[in-house]
């Protein structure tokens, strides 16, 4: 009896170590198919991963050599303002300056390609802004996106004029490049993460309902594509970025809040606060929806924008009139009304808060955006 004991209780403990290990391989094939850059640990005992991956030390089941598969996290908390300056610092900063290493040639209509290191930098920065909006920002580049985008770049450079439907006589002309034109929003002056940003901005008078922000938060995008090409003498730099793939007509993702706003709600540094303020919801009414805004008990003036839609979710823009740019001397916050925003026939008011806030000087970023040509944004295929 004794040595069937032993013999179950040996047997227990090879049951064990094998499940044991089955649990490390498991863990360890989860963490290779979805971290791709360095653990952070941050004063609060917490862990970011990338740019889209958040673990909390209340993830882990603290037993001997088993651990539980992390939580993942596709947005982050933008109401602790710890959490919104940490990313602010480590990713949108991290993503500026990274060298482009361009292989190609304006004068031999080579598109080439940029190093690998400055195209995680622009996935970077997207992501940024997606996790920050409360939309999925797990976005991955497409090696073929960025292939036909690279010419597209290319193309918009090297005539020094922005064209989603170039046609055949332009120079260095090709039809991937003409495919990704009629796909991408498209820059001129500007390349990079910097353009991310100012897609975001979406600066210019054409651009008064914010279609390239709006298809840079479409919370069914999963994959994106670059191009992008430095000035050269008389060249202008550009980029074209791929925003329509083929999960676009999917169902709609969780969202960290029912709708998408820019600038969120929550803790925001002042640097990615720009003139336009906008509201999405997913096949909402605009039409007749009115905006109030409010800081310290005072009412702010806003300027709302004609109601466009076809880029994206439906989205009401407004202008408040403040003043942005500069550093705020504190924590400044915005109580933000939508009301009648008709669902389904329905009319509701949201209501959220919005604190701009200075991430100070060790997170010190250009302000503005460069200069350069933006032209409307590409007009969303319909739903076959």
């Amino acid at each position: 009896m004794r040595l069937i004991s032993m013999l179950g209780m040996a047997g227990g403990i090879v049951l064990l170590v094998i499940f044991v290990l089955a649990m490390q391989s498991l863990g360890q094939l989860a963490f290779a198919l979805t971290v791709y850059s360095p653990l952070t640990v941050r004063s609060d005992n917490s862990f970011s991963m990338g740019e889209n991956i958040v673990i909390t030390s209340t993830n882990y089941a603290y037993l001997p050599l088993i651990h539980r598969l992390p939580v993942l996290m596709p947005w982050i908390d933008t109401g602790d303002r710890q959490t919104s300056l940490d990313y602010f610092n480590q990713v949108y900063r991290t993503s500026e300056g990274i060298p482009i290493d361009w292989t190609g040639s304006h004068a031999d209509c080579d598109a080439g390609e940029t190093s690998a290191s400055f195209r995680e930098a622009v996935q970077l920065r997207i992501n940024y802004f997606r996790a920050m909006a409360g939309v999925p920002g797990t976005i991955q580049l497409s090696e073929e996106y960025n292939r036909k985008a690279q010419q597209a770049a290319l193309m918009m450079s090297v005539n020094g004029q922005l064209n989603h439907s170039p046609p055949p006589s332009w120079l260095c002309y090709t039809a991937e490049g003409a495919e990704a034109a009629g796909s991408s929003n498209l820059f001129l002056g500007v390349y990079g993460p910097t353009a991310i940003a100012g897609y975001m901005e979406d600066p210019g008078d054409g651009n008064y309902f914010a279609g390239h922000r709006r298809l840079i938060l479409y919370p069914q995008t999963l994959q994106m594509g670059t191009g992008d090409i430095p000035n050269s003498g008389s060249y202008w730099s550009s980029n074209a970025l791929w925003v329509f793939d083929e999960n676009m007509w999917n169902p709609r993702p969780q969202t960290r809040e029912e709708y998408v706003a820019w600038p969120p709600p929550g803790y925001v540094p002042y640097q990615v606060v720009f003139p336009k303020w906008s509201f999405a919801y997913a096949d909402a009414d605009f039409l007749g929806s009115v905006v109030t805004m409010s800081s310290g008990g005072q009412n702010i003036p806003v300027a709302l924008q004609p109601v466009v839609n076809g880029y994206g979710e439906n989205t009401l823009v407004w202008v408040p009139e403040i003043s942005l740019g500069a550093p705020p001397p504190g924590d400044t916050a915005y109580e933000v009304t939508v009301i009648g925003v008709k669902i389904n026939g329905v009319s509701h008011d949201f209501a959220y808060q919005v604190i701009l806030f200075d991430p100070g000087p060790l997170a010190g970023m250009p302000v503005s955006i460069p200069s350069g040509q933006l032209n409307e944004a590409p007009v969303q295929p319909a739903n076959h």
